[in-house]
């Protein structure tokens, strides 16, 4: 495989990080910066309206541009967002900071799929563009866990230092190992948003949407539910958080091999099922530590198996406009994000954490429903095709 998919890894590795780790540092910032818990949470959904939102219109606006290039720029905006968030001296001048981080974010991301995916034979395409979700699920491994203790022994301010250093790191790989990739005609967001009248499609696209939107119901507050059902020291969560982040690495290489095996739909099926079990059972305490694992383990290994046999479903459903679902599938998954990140912030602040589980797990089980709906009219196509 090109050597440039794997720099692109490292990119979208960066990009996780910033992404996902405020979800280690609430508590910190909240006492650092006199609010509340809740609020920081938004932090994490700001980010991803800004990402679904806008992820769309930056990509249609720099099309034409070089590749290359455009990720240079994207991750020295980047990095100049990691500076913000490290001077801030209020909630309000870090809410700007996650504004930029998170249209940056966007551009190196999105570009960082679609390039993986014109640099490679369609043969390995699938493979290729798994990688670059291992090298955003792999930033749960030692991003967040990272960010976590470096938060607690040196302040929350560090984990973006460690941040803006990586993305210096991800700038000069990409400079030195990156192919020249040329851009491609503009696409009008119109044209983007109508391939969603086909039934199928705007079905697929809303497995991401609910199946994030449950998974952060709960896991932006994950680290005050470990507290607070069991007490767990900033170290013990880490640890977790770590745990999780492996099973994430394993779940993406598992999902490429399950779709190639057994077929996108039912990969995404038994995945999105046990998703379901794995969250609701967290309404239900853990008893010991080593269930917590267990349940830690299955949770992250099946959310991220479902990313790449959505990828390939789109891809397979959607072969005219493959380009054009991967920037939308980006927008419902941020969306969900957001969305989740914000319902979980109503309900930690309104009932006992435990219930951000049962919501989160109810709302997988309706990306359950979508996606078998989904596939019942992908198999009608087919058949009345034949």
């Amino acid at each position: 495989m090109h050597k440039g998919i794997y720099i692109l890894a490292i990119a979208t590795f960066v990009a996780g990080t910033v992404e996902f780790i405020i979800t280690g540092l609430l508590s910190m910032i909240a006492g650092d910066l006199h609010v509340s818990v809740g609020a920081v949470g938004q932090l994490v959904s700001i980010f991803s309206v800004v990402f679904a939102f806008g992820a769309p219109v930056f990509i249609a606006v720099t099309s034409k541009m070089e590749r290359k290039k455009l990720l240079l720029i994207a991750l020295t905006v980047f990095f100049f967002g990691n500076i913000i968030s490290i001077i801030s001296p209020n909630f309000a001048v870090l809410l700007i900071a996650r504004i930029i981080l998170a249209a940056s974010c966007s551009v190196v991301i999105v570009v960082s799929i679609t390039t993986a995916a014109n640099i490679v034979s369609s043969e390995i395409r699938g493979r290729a563009i798994g990688v670059i979700f291992m090298g955003i699920s792999s930033s749960l491994v030692f991003g967040v866990p990272l960010g976590t203790v470096i938060g607690e022994n040196f302040g929350w301010r560090m984990t973006f230092v460690l941040v803006g250093l990586l993305s210096l790191l991800s700038m000069l790989g990409i400079y030195k190992f990156l192919p020249k990739v040329e851009g491609q005609p503009t696409i009008p967001l119109i044209k983007q948003v109508a391939t969603l009248k086909n039934k199928s499609i705007l079905s697929i696209q809303l497995i991401s949407f609910l199946q994030l939107t449950g998974h952060f119901t709960i896991y932006t507050y994950f680290t005050p539910y470990l507290i607070k059902t069991m007490g767990l020291s900033t170290n013990m969560i880490s640890i977790v958080l770590l745990v999780f982040g492996m099973a994430g690495i394993l779940g993406g290489w598992l999902g490429g091999w399950s779709t190639d095996k057994f077929g996108g739909s039912k990969t995404i099926v038994f995945n999105l099922g046990l998703l379901a079990i794995s969250i609701l059972t967290l309404t239900f305490a853990p008893s010991s530590i080593i269930s917590l694992f267990i349940i830690v383990i299955i949770w992250g290994t099946v959310s991220w198996s479902i990313s790449p046999a959505v990828q390939d479903s789109l891809a397979k459903v959607a072969k005219e406009s493959a380009d054009i679902q991967v920037g939308l599938n980006n927008s419902f998954s941020h969306t969900g994000i957001a969305l989740g990140s914000s319902l979980g912030g109503i309900l930690i602040t309104q009932y006992h954490v435990t219930m951000n589980a049962l919501v989160g797990g109810i709302i997988v089980i309706f990306a359950l429903f979508s996606a078998i709906y989904s596939f019942v009219q992908t198999n009608k196509v087919k058949a009345s095709t034949n």
